[in-house]
């Protein structure tokens, strides 16, 4: 798969999970949080700029002495 054909799939994913989870906050009565949301991560139409630098880390896994 091309690299944005990952990243349009990417996005699918993302939107639809978060449209999700807004709409069950708002059936649940958690307005607030449900609007939390929507200002995060629900586009509004507006144009923001695109020159994000994203930083990744593999998982890490710590081992407790106890």
């Amino acid at each position: 798969m091309k690299k944005d054909k990952r990243i349009l799939k990417t996005v699918e994913i993302f939107s639809s999970h978060y449209i999700e989870r807004f709409k069950q906050l708002m059936e649940d009565g958690r307005k607030e949080d449900a609007l939390s949301i929507a200002q995060e991560y629900i586009d509004n139409g507006d144009v923001e700029s695109d020159d994000y630098q994203w930083f990744y880390v593999n998982y890490l896994k710590k081992k407790w002495a106890l």
